[in-house]
């Protein structure tokens, strides 16, 4: 899985995005303030917006669902060529051969 995170604070808002892909699968979704405004639904080919019928309705720029999809095609590809890099990678660490002990204070070089 590769994904990549965008949160936004500078203002009265929190603005947050989601992207990540697999082999088989992907995700694009944008939210505000907690609440979901957009996602890509891969299998029908189109943007959803899932905003309640009470509320003013936002939507988001024409072109946001290609845009998704191709960014999927961007991060399968990066996700190939990380799994490439990293096939060689160890799965698991071995553990350190003597125990490691850390002061539970602060110490600063050349002070008693």
């Amino acid at each position: 899985l590769s994904c990549v995170l965008s949160v936004s604070a500078d203002g009265l808002h929190e603005d947050f995005r989601i992207t990540g892909c697999s082999d088989s699968d992907g995700e694009v979704m944008y939210s505000l303030d907690g609440e979901e405004l957009w996602y890509a639904d891969f299998i029908n080919k189109k943007g959803v917006e899932p905003q309640p019928s009470f509320i003013d309705h936002m939507t988001l720029l024409e072109g946001t669902y290609e845009n998704a999809e191709a960014n999927q095609q961007i991060c399968k590809q990066n996700l190939k060529v990380r799994a490439k890099a990293m096939k060689d990678t160890p799965l698991e660490f071995d553990p350190p051969s003597s125990p490691i002990v850390f002061s539970r204070d602060n110490v600063e070089l050349g002070e008693n």
